[in-house]
């Protein structure tokens, strides 16, 4: 075992990184056996340069990357920006009465010749987990899109997926195939140029966060967390170098999904979500994200939730990234073990508005994780189901489809007790 330098966490000593807090702490030594193929793709729209990954690829070590960010050209923007409601300085005794300041109506905008940009992947290699007890394989596919909606004339909405498999063979070493994914999605907030360009400095800041460390598992709560707060800090200087007040500062939301094999974080800040879908001994739908609005914070401090919800603010954000400094950002991050196949649901409330997921997930969402249509299909239903009932904002979606099989070969194969299973801290 090897001790994190910085953390002081127990690391095997197969990894290079920690997995608390992703310091190095290790460097694989060069070996005989020859680099098979590396491929690197990037997936942008039209609008966006495509750009070549900078990934250092280990030796010996057969790594596929597919990367998708969806942003949007800045130039041409409408002064009648949509602005969301954002506490920054929420008092905790919750007076009867806010500030009427707080409120903002939201203008009703043309309908935008936009099309949506959207993304499918379906990489689907067998993955024996050599890294946990579990003796399963894994597919996962993924599709994501993103829609103006019929009432907005630009998307504030950004999301990104950097897919990785990565095979180990030789002489001397263990085989391994190991996959992971990174899902990131972003709803922005604030007013003429702020929207787009708080989403897309979360998306490209936390993506390009990832990829010096993410070798061996999962990052660890403490590492999860800068990577949020240096995403939020990045926003929050823009801010106060523009000298934006008030609700002119700009902002987004966030959720992220990163899974490592079995291993599972999730991490949110603000009212996008993500639910899971499962159906092992009865479908059941999960909202595993909890919004940070006025209204849960009232439900925890022990308000009667007819009394929360009749307030004018209740669905007004506590929470988002860029407004406050980071000392001042808390998000929520937990972890989980994959131990059915599932479906996860990254939304914007766009889409989620009106309990339009709630409501249609046995036809909309159900289907796909029992494989009855195919991913991109569902999701542009999705969308358009999204559209037809709310419409009233930008609406972004992106699934991700986790399968998972019992591996009959891997029961027989000896696990390595240089692997431990993923703890977060």
């Amino acid at each position: 075992m090897s001790i994190c330098p910085s953390c002081q966490a127990v690391n095997p000593d197969s990894y290079q990184f920690c997995q608390f807090c992703g310091t190095k702490i290790a460097i694989v030594p060069p070996v005989s056996t020859p680099v098979s193929i590396i491929e690197e793709e990037v997936i942008q729209p039209s609008t966006v340069t495509t750009k070549q990954l900078n990934l250092d690829i280990l030796e010996d070590t057969e790594i596929q990357v597919e990367e998708f960010a969806s942003s949007q050209l800045l130039d041409n923007l409408d002064d009648t920006d949509d602005i969301k409601n954002y506490l920054t300085d929420f008092p905790t005794d919750f007076p009867e009465e806010l500030s009427a300041d707080l409120l903002v109506t939201i203008p009703v905008l043309p309908d935008s010749p936009n099309p949506p940009i959207t993304l499918e992947s379906s990489i689907n290699p067998l993955s024996t987990n050599y890294s946990s007890i579990s003796l399963q394989n894994i597919d996962i596919n993924y599709a994501g899109k993103t829609d103006v909606g019929i009432q907005r004339d630009r998307n504030e909405d950004d999301f990104a997926v950097i897919f990785q498999t990565r095979s180990i063979e030789g002489k001397s070493q263990i085989s391994d195939r190991s996959q992971r994914g990174l899902f990131v999605l972003c709803d922005g907030m604030g007013g003429h140029e702020g929207g787009e360009v708080a989403s897309a400095i979360a998306v490209n800041t936390i993506t390009e966060q990832f990829r010096p460390f993410w070798i061996d598992t999962l990052p660890g709560e403490k590492k999860l967390s800068e990577v949020i707060s240096n995403a939020n800090q990045a926003i929050f200087d823009q801010n106060e170098s523009e000298q934006r007040q008030s609700l002119g500062r700009m902002g987004t939301t966030l959720v992220m999904l990163a899974i490592h094999d079995l291993d599972v974080a999730i991490a949110h800040v603000g009212d996008s979500r993500i639910y899971k879908v499962t159906d092992k001994l009865e479908p059941k739908l999960e909202q595993i994200t909890r919004d940070h609005e006025v209204l849960n914070q009232l439900l925890d401090l022990g308000v009667e939730f007819d009394n929360a919800i009749a307030r004018p603010d209740a669905h007004q954000l506590t929470q988002a990234l860029g407004p406050n400094p980071s000392d001042r950002l808390e998000p929520a991050i937990n972890f989980f073990r994959l131990t059915e196949s599932s479906l996860f649901l990254l939304c914007s409330d766009g889409l989620c508005d009106n309990d339009v997921v709630e409501n249609y997930w046995r036809s909309h969402l159900l289907p796909i994780l029992n494989q009855e249509i195919d991913l991109q299909t569902g999701l542009d239903q999705l969308i358009d189901l999204g559209n037809r009932l709310n419409g009233h904002d930008n609406l972004t979606a992106v699934i991700v489809l986790c399968h998972l099989e019992h591996s009959e070969s891997a029961s027989e194969l000896p696990l390595s007790d240089d692997f431990i299973a993923l703890e977060p801290e």
